[in-house]
């Protein structure tokens, strides 16, 4: 009985008590834990993780789980497993999902070299069931590999293993920019056979390039040991495709073997060329519309470049060629012999983008090839090019190289502009080594550069050794000639033989650099160090010989000493110039040093010449100063941060002279300085100046704080002056007697919103204007600040000329800015010079409000008097916009007012305007309004009348009945004419009983010239009896040349009449009017052949009283005698004619 006892228990554990544990473990999350952790026990895995959610049975998720073997460890966010047991009667394992969230390997490796050559054998697996996955997933993956972290990509899949098949029927790969879907198969017994099908897109593969995208497909067949790929590609938006070839042999053996081609069809290089060039660069211009095509191989033998095009390249659509292979190029670090190349380049109508290169080059045809190995091989390059389309230019390169040198034997340069013959040697095995000899180098700059300028109307040549080594340059009588200017180059860069540079420049005024820039130069100057950390040049002497600067020249031999990776941290020590003047010698020096990247410099200078200042004013200015002033500054910065620390100095001079050249008075100067000191936070500056005799004193000084943004302002100045000759400097125009200014200003605010307050003042007995004669007394002008108006100055002034005055008042807002200005005046004596003066009476408003000046008012003119005026020589004057260019540069500046001008002002004459000169004599009236805006025209509207008044030349007086010129609203310089001139009748024969004139209308550009006469006679007759006061038939021979005078009356349109008149009634062959360049020289003349071989001619002068009488006789074809007699002088002149 008790055994039947047992074998029921045994009977119920089996069949009950194990499966109902079993499914206890599985079927529940405590069971389904307690079973994954004694598993990882028995794997000797260390497993953790902070929850369990699900059972094995349907649907487990681990968060936090972490899985740890040495050396690897694997971390996961979220896992999530759920397979179908009951598969498991069908022999498969099928999980419907396998999504892993955060997925993190890390693995540390150690060092290992293997020592296995055998060959690698695949294992030959093939799973007894089924192993089948409908849903994987992992995202956000990490591999950490030696601290090294790399992002994985993300991967999304379905895929099942049969036996020893894989079948993926889905395979998503997201990486970055790049997107790929695969499907196909993989068998893992023998070589493992595979098939896929990929597509893939990559966005934005290349950073700086344009290129938004490629697309592609990509076929892989073969196995592991033997696979070939082909992928095919484009690249939108151009629709040709491209493709690459990789078949990889024998990856299971010891000697694998590859192959790889690909092949680019016409790929537009203007997605590329961002990469490489900045897109405002002239290059990119040049290359945008290029294309590139390319055929390529590699494999394990040899690397080669079957055709690699270039084309449509710059404006003409050039292209370059280039093919070429390179053999056993494994063996580049074994064996450099082994390492064969070969190649050709050809290129053919290139045009240089002249912005680049600053010259108009086009490459017509370039040839090159490169032969031998990399242990020695032969290059040559052809140039065959043409400068600015006409001139042509060759050029050869040919010699010899390695991997570690490349010499040029031959570098010929053959054109019109450049001439050259050059051997170089570069050498990079240990270091970089340069060394080059000129053999000969002449340049045509002018044909080079085609610029109108005297710098390089020379002939630049070199001649010598230059090489570069150990980072410094040495050179053997390297020589550099440029015209006249010379440069000679000697030495090695080291203390012992440093590297001397001669400089000899005879004339500095060829370089045309500035007009001050003229005199000779000769220095000397010794360099050592090297080029990457520290340069030092010796000063040993310097030579500059200035007309007006007089003779420099160094009196220590300083020392420059640059560090190249801070060059603002330079130092100069000693470095002092001295002057040969007249009297004391003028001393300069500088000198600096840094340290803990603070750089300080000190400039001092004793007995320097203010007279320098001279050479910088204009020729026709008759001020000028004199004196010596001493210096003494220094001035100390951040080198990294370029920063001002700290700056004081003082400019002094005991004793300055303010002269005229043309006039016997001066202003001298006791005494006056110039002293700062401070820093960006805060500088405090102050003048003195005190006059001579005191006769005035100048005192201020200023503040500014927080000078990198809006300055804080604060200072004063204080000024009396009994002697103004000083602001003839500014004012050289200006003449003063018994003047005397005095002046208190303020000076608060910020440089944007400044606060000046105080007064000016200033009085004269007089004030005399040297052009206009205009001498004003009892001067007085005041300026002060207005308290009812913020930065607000109160003008007002008072002066007497001749008999009357006038005065101003108004009121200046200079931050505004904004003006109101009343200028009144009686009788005011404006000009007065010796030929004309004029009296005015003005009631003017002038304002600035809004950027726009506005000028209102009248002018009245009581008193004219114009005697006998100069005829100045005239000209067209260009208008505003207008530029007048010479050699390729502005001869005049453009000269515009600060704001627009508005004008509309009456000018109104008075009964007592006289006007004498040129003939006329006459009394003046009327009124004009004068109108001008910056877009028309001065215009004006009303009339100047001739109340009485004649015009008489040589003794013929006629009578102005009727003038006046009229204004009808156009441009000033066109009036209306209606003028009507009458003989004097007791001018007039007696028995002669008639009335002669001539009367003018139309325009003064235009002019219509009538005669008339009572009564009604032919103008023939007119003008006889107008000019001789008696009809033609009463004129004899010693009269009949005055009926010329009257071309001084008529204009262009009066000419052509009068001379037909005389030809019709004279017969005279020539005629016309005559002038040099001064028009006072005017006359009109009359000629006349009296045989073939005699010509007479008669000149009668329009403004002098000049008489000419010139007799011209043909002795012979080449021979001519002519005589001349005037009121003046007498001459004679023999012509002999010699026909080239």
């Amino acid at each position: 009985m008790k055994f039947i006892k047992y074998l029921a228990w045994t009977i119920i554990a089996l069949f009950v008590l194990i499966p109902s544990t079993f499914a206890v473990l599985v079927m529940t999350s405590t069971g389904s834990q307690f079973v994954i952790e004694q598993s990882a026990r028995l794997a000797g895995i260390d497993l953790e993780f902070d929850s369990l959610d699900g059972n094995l049975v349907s649907q487990l998720t681990l968060t936090n789980l972490k899985i740890q073997k040495a050396p690897w460890q694997m971390r996961i966010e979220s896992l999530t497993l759920e397979w179908q047991p009951s598969q498991l009667i069908d022999r498969a394992i099928v999980f419907k999902k396998i999504e892993s969230r955060s997925f993190l390997f890390e693995m540390t490796t150690t060092d290992a070299t293997s020592t296995s050559s055998d060959a690698i054998e695949l294992p030959q697996i093939k799973l007894p069931i089924a192993f089948i996955v409908d849903d994987f997933s992992a995202h956000t993956n990490t591999l950490v590999l030696n601290d090294a972290r790399h992002q994985l990509p993300n991967i999304d899949s379905r895929f099942d293993w049969r036996d020893s098949k894989v079948s993926i029927k889905q395979l998503t790969i997201d990486y970055q920019r790049i997107t790929t879907s695969m499907t196909g198969s993989v068998t893992t017994q023998h070589d493992y056979p595979m098939n896929f099908e990929l597509t893939w897109q990559v966005s934005n593969p290349i950073a700086k390039s344009t290129i938004e995208g490629v697309t592609g497909k990509s076929r892989i067949r073969g196995t592991i040991n033997n696979l070939d790929a082909l992928s095919t590609f484009t690249v939108p938006p151009q629709t040709d495709s491209h493709s690459v070839y990789l078949q990889v042999k024998d990856t299971l053996t010891k000697a694998p073997s590859w192959l790889a081609e690909i092949a680019i069809n016409k790929l537009s290089t203007a997605p590329l060329l961002p990469i490489i060039l900045p897109t405002d660069s002239p290059w990119y211009s040049w290359l945008n519309n290029s294309t590139l095509t390319l055929e390529a191989t590699i494999d394990n033998q040899q690397a080669a470049v079957k055709n690699f095009v270039l084309s449509g390249i710059g404006n003409k659509q050039g292209d370059v060629t280039f093919n070429g292979v390179v053999n056993n190029y494994l063996a580049i670090r074994e064996n450099l012999s082994a390492v064969e190349l070969r190649g050709a380049l050809t290129s053919s109508n290139l045009a240089i983008p002249t912005e680049a290169i600053g010259l108009p080059l086009s490459i017509n045809k370039v040839v090159g090839t490169i032969e031998g190995s990399l242990e020695s091989f032969q290059h040559n390059l052809d140039i065959d090019a043409t400068y600015n389309d006409t001139l042509p230019a060759f050029v050869k390169f040919s010699g010899d190289g390695s991997a570690t040198h490349l010499t040029v034997e031959h570098a010929k340069i053959t054109s019109d502009a450049i001439n050259a013959d050059v051997t170089s040697t570069i050498d990079w095995a240990s270091e970089l080594a340069v060394k080059a000899s000129i053999h000969s180098l002449t340049a045509q700059l002018e044909q080079v550069l085609k610029q109108p300028s005297d710098i390089v109307d020379k002939e630049f040549r070199a001649l010598g050794e230059l090489t570069y080594t150990k980072n410094r340059l040495s050179a053997e009588n390297l020589v550099i000639n440029w015209g006249d200017n010379k440069i000679k180059l000697n030495g090695e860069m080291t203390e012992t033989t440093p590297l001397t540079l001669s400089l000899n420049v005879p004339d500095l005024s060829t370089l045309a650099i500035s007009d001050y820039f003229s005199g000779d130069l000769e220095a000397t100057l010794a360099l050592s160090g090297n080029m990457t950390e520290r340069l030092n040049i010796q000063v040993k002497e310097i030579a500059l010989n200035h007309r007006d600067f007089g003779n420099w020249t160094n009196t220590d031999q300083g020392l420059i000493s640059i560090p190249i990776k801070e060059p603002l941290a330079t130092s100069v020590t000693s470095l002092c110039f001295t002057a040969n003047t007249r009297r004391a010698p003028a001393n300069l020096c500088l000198d600096t040093s840094a340290a803990n990247s603070i750089q300080t410099t000190e400039v001092t200078g004793q007995n320097l010449p203010l007279a320098l200042l001279n050479r910088f004013r204009e020729s026709d200015v008759a001020e000028r100063i004199w004196g010596l002033a001493s210096l003494n500054s220094t001035i100390s910065y951040n080198t990294n941060t370029w920063t001002l620390i700290e700056t004081e100095g003082a400019l002094r001079s005991e004793r300055t002279i303010l002269f005229a050249l043309d006039e016997e008075i001066s202003t001298r100067f006791k005494y006056w300085q110039i002293d700062w000191q401070g820093n960006l936070d805060r500088l405090e500056t102050s003048i003195t100046a005190e006059l001579e005799e005191d006769k005035g004193l100048v005192i201020g000084d200023l503040t500014v704080s927080k000078i990198t943004g809006a300055a804080d302002l604060n200072g004063d100045i204080i000024m009396e002056l009994r002697d103004l000759t000083v602001l003839q400097w500014v004012l050289p125009d200006l003449r003063y007697e018994n003047a005397h200014a005095l002046a208190q200003i303020n000076i608060k605010g910020s440089t944007q919103a400044p606060d000046i307050t105080g007064s000016v003042e200033l009085a004269a007995q007089e004030i005399g204007f040297a052009q206009s004669g205009l001498l004003l007394t009892d001067v007085r002008i005041a300026a002060f600040d207005t308290p009812t108006i913020d930065n607000g100055i109160t003008l007002d002034g008072q002066a007497q000329s001749g008999q009357g005055w006038i005065s101003i008042a108004g009121l200046l807002e200079p931050l505004k800015p904004e003006l109101e200005l009343n200028i009144k005046g009686e009788q005011f004596r404006a000009i007065q010079i010796p030929t004309a003066t004029i009296d005015i009476s003005p009631d003017l408003k002038i304002t600035l409000i809004d950027e726009r000046i506005d000028v209102s008012g009248e002018v009245k003119v009581p008193f004219i008097r114009i005697d006998q005026p100069e005829l100045a020589e005239t000209g067209v004057t260009a208008s505003s916009d207008v530029q007048v260019y010479k050699n390729g540069e502005p001869i005049r500046e453009q000269q515009t007012t600060l704001y627009p001008i508005y004008a509309d002002i009456r000018v109104t004459l008075g009964d007592d305007i006289k006007v004498s000169g040129f003939g006329f004599e006459g009394e003046l009236g009327g009124s004009l309004r004068l109108r001008e805006t910056p877009t028309r025209a001065l215009t004006a509207s009303g009339n100047i009348s001739v109340n009485k008044g004649f015009y008489e030349i040589y003794g013929q007086r006629l009578e102005i009945d009727r003038g006046s010129l009229i204004y009808n609203g156009g441009p000033i310089d066109n009036p209306g004419l209606d003028l009507r001139v009458e003989r004097s009748s007791e001018n007039m024969l007696a028995t002669e009983d008639v009335r002669v004139g001539a009367q003018v209308s139309g325009t003064l550009q235009e002019p219509d010239f009538r005669l008339y006469s009572t009564p009604a006679m032919p103008d023939s007759e007119v003008l006889s009896y107008l000019i001789l006061g008696r009809g033609s038939g009463a004129a004899t021979a010693g009269n009949e040349n005055l009926q010329l005078q009257a071309l001084i009356l008529l204009g262009s349109k009066g000419t052509d009449f009068i001379g037909e008149s005389l030809q019709d009634t004279f017969g005279f062959d020539e005629f016309g009017i005559d002038s040099t360049m001064n028009p006072n020289d005017t006359s009109f003349y009359i000629g006349k052949y009296l045989s073939p071989k005699l010509y007479v001619k008669y000149g009668v002068g329009l403004f002098e009283d000049t008489n000419t009488f010139l007799v011209r006789y043909l002795l012979s074809e080449k021979l001519i005698i002519e005589t001349t007699a005037s009121s003046e002088a007498q001459g004679g002149d023999i012509f002999y004619t010699i026909e080239k």
